[in-house]
């Protein structure tokens, strides 16, 4: 059935009409870019050449500011929960993971330097104030980012200053008591403009639909370019962030009653955290770079990122699972955990076009430098907690006393590489990709690799002005944090990602389309021990490698803006993940994903108002053996439906209304998290107020 779907979407795609469309228009606050060619033209994200998206061998999706104002995406979180072929979770009140293909995604990149994803650090809630826009490739993209998995890069794109002066200013409020005010700006420094700086700024706080919960945020963001001469730029910015969140769960819910059946019919609002809970986090920034442009159009580029993060965690954690009628059976353990982390990162790559054979070919080469340096104080007490009756429970219960001796760890973390890629033009019509890096890695104490080859290759065959073909090649290494029941680190994970597809550029190039089939095969991969059911030292649980693991599917992607006033954004996704004996892996992740957004912008006598929404919508999610007698855990498949509509008051000034989840849907968010559950979003609403300056 999979296989004739995809034969019509293909067949349609290349048979499309090509229509015309007129010029973008934006609301009040975004800032609107003239593109020649693809509406989204280029990506460096995948292989670190500037290609446009028809010329990328691998699923890429773009985000653009209209999208993260429009829908009012206020952290990297909000944005994931909404991108094709990503599958998001909230495990916690303040902690997300993100999947793609079957795989964990476990590297962030920051204007194209990878850094180190860490759900502790709450990476996730990121503030998008900073982002220009987002950059997804999904599959392997070990030639820039080095170890990795074969699920998707990240690529947070900061803002710069704009080419005119000027900014808005939002203020925001909606449920739970929440309010956000919003303000980003860009000035001129010289009067010739020569040097430019940008400043953007966001605060917020809520309560939430979980008890006892609270966020408070702060995000300080500034960047000055310097226009040295006609050929060479110099950038430099900062961002700072505050988080203080109250009532912090460490761990969700209970899955299961003490007799096995399921306790999904817990209210929304139930958690396990103790009114002394709460995970503070803050970071420091700071990012440089250096661009020179060559008269030959080749470019120099030399980027340098230092980020240093801090947490302090009071948490409780609750486990068990209750009588169903007494609500007895949860034990807790608390624990103070203290961390900090440093990162360091550097890149330096040149690329450019060259002459062979008498055609244009381009190649880009470089050199990566990482370093994340980790220190961890834990506090665990002999106090014994009670917990009673569960579904009493307030969080009322005293904090523990605690040892002034923590039980430290230490880890650093380097990893080197170096990297090469060309696009080759063997004909008007085809072109191939060829790249390769070398890499070393090495975790202290005692965890190093060597020499490790990254091949990739990809060939892209033009069927038409608008219709291409492409396949795509690499391998994977991916260095594991998980131990066995020897508290000794798994070998590293390797495999192979292949990939097969069809872009395309329809309505005069405002609508790109794509499908594409992909296969990952995986060695070494890790899975719960089932054999051993107490925690290691450092808290998790004794892991096993799988070998022949393999995830295989295929997505399509309809994204632009057909017509005058519509846009439209469309991705699914089919991903089943299995172990060589044909049995079922990766459950825990939908196997079918479906994501649609879109705005239709009025015009006439209704000119000033845009309504839009989202629709997600996931198929059946599980766990095997999770609960008392051998249950298993489910999430039966949900549509997600949110809605917004904007009216332009004014030149300068637009009111904004969203609803997200508006039929009030109650579902798991994550269900495999130490076998326990943690609830989705209800119903919630905010109305913003946007001004232009």
């Amino acid at each position: 059935m999979h296989k004739t779907l995809l034969a019509t979407l293909i067949s349609g795609l290349l048979l499309a009409p090509s229509l015309y469309a007129e010029e973008i228009q934006s609301d009040a606050n975004i800032e609107v870019i003239s593109i020649k060619g693809s509406r989204l033209d280029k990506a460096a994200t995948a292989t670190g050449l500037p290609l446009t998206l028809r010329d990328t061998p691998q699923s890429v999706t773009i985000i653009d500011q209209e999208f993260i104002q429009s829908f009012s995406l206020n952290n990297v979180a909000d944005l994931m929960f909404l991108t094709p072929g990503i599958s998001a979770q909230k495990i916690e009140t303040n902690r997300y993971f993100f999947s793609a293909r079957g795989n964990p995604i476990t590297n962030f990149q920051f204007d194209g330097v990878p850094v180190n994803y860490s759900s502790f650090f709450n990476d996730a809630s990121t503030d998008t104030v900073i982002f220009d826009r987002v950059e997804v490739v999904r599959g392997a993209t070990g030639l820039l980012t080095g170890a990795g998995e074969p699920s998707a890069a990240i690529n947070l794109i900061r803002k710069r200053p704009k080419s005119s002066q000027g900014g808005y200013f939002s203020a925001k409020l909606g449920s739970w008591d929440s309010y956000r005010i919003e303000g980003d700006s860009s000035v001129d420094i010289t009067d010739e403009g020569n040097v430019q700086a940008r400043f953007a700024a966001a605060y917020e706080k809520s309560d939430s639909f979980t008890d006892l919960a609270e966020d408070e945020n702060l995000q300080i963001y500034g960047v000055v370019t310097a226009q040295l001469n006609d050929s060479t730029l110099f950038t430099l910015g900062a961002d700072y962030s505050d988080r203080d969140p109250k009532g912090s769960t460490w761990g969700a819910l209970p899955l299961f009653y003490a007799d096995g059946s399921l306790a999904n019919d817990l209210p929304r609002s139930t958690t396990t955290a103790a009114s002394w809970s709460s995970w503070k986090r803050h970071g420091t920034n700071v990012f440089s770079t250096l661009e020179h442009s060559f008269e030959n159009n080749w470019e120099l580029k030399l980027d340098i990122e230092h980020r240093e993060d801090k947490m302090d965690g009071h948490l409780l954690f609750l486990y068990g699972a209750p009588d169903k009628t007494t609500g007895l059976g949860m034990g807790a353990s608390p624990m103070i955990y203290q961390s900090t982390r440093k990162q360091d990162a550097a890149r330096l790559f040149a690329s450019g076009p060259f002459e062979l054979f008498g055609r244009e070919h381009k190649l880009t080469t470089g050199l990566l430098y990482s370093k994340q340096d980790i220190s961890a104080d834990s506090y665990y007490t002999t106090d014994v907690l009670s917990v009673g009756n569960f579904f009493e429970w307030d969080g009322s219960i005293a904090e523990p006393n605690y040892p002034s001796t923590p039980t430290t760890q230490e880890t650093e973390e380097i990893q080197k590489g170096a990297y090469i890629a060309t696009q080759l033009s063997l004909h008007d019509q085809l072109t191939l990709l060829l790249g390769s890096r070398i890499s070393q890695y090495k975790i202290d104490p005692g965890y190093e690799h060597n020499d490790v080859i990254t091949p990739y290759a990809g060939l892209v065959y033009d069927i038409t002005d608008s219709v291409s073909l492409y396949t795509s090649y690499t391998e994977i290494f991916q260095p594991q944090d998980a131990k066995d029941a020897n508290n000794k680190r798994l070998d590293p994970t390797t495999g192979n990602n292949i990939e097969l597809g069809s872009k395309a550029d329809f309505f005069d190039e405002r609508l790109t389309a794509s499908v594409a089939v992909f296969k990952v095969q995986k060695e070494n991969v890790a899975e719960r021990d089932p054999n051993f059911k107490d925690p290691l030292p450092d808290g998790s649980f004794p892991m096993r490698a799988v070998d022949g693991t393999s995830n295989r599917g295929f997505e399509m992607e309809l994204t632009g803006r057909p017509t005058e006033d519509w846009d439209l954004y469309f991705s699914y996704t089919y991903s089943e993940s299995e172990k060589a004996n044909g049995e079922a892996f990766g459950t825990h992740l939908p196997k079918n994903l479906m994501r649609l957004s879109t705005l239709y912008h009025f015009n006439g006598a209704l000119e000033d108002l845009t309504l839009g929404g989202n629709l997600s919508w996931q198929s059946k999610i599980y766990v095997e053996n999770a609960g008392p007698n051998g249950a298993s855990s489910e999430q039966d498949s949900y549509f997600i439906t949110n809605l917004m509509a904007s009216y332009q008051i004014t030149d300068d000034a637009i009111v904004r209304l969203n609803i997200r989840n508006v039929f009030d849907e109650k579902y798991y968010s994550s269900i495999d998290f130490y076998d326990q559950g943690f609830f989705g979003e209800p119903r919630n609403v905010e109305l913003s107020l946007s001004y232009n300056f």
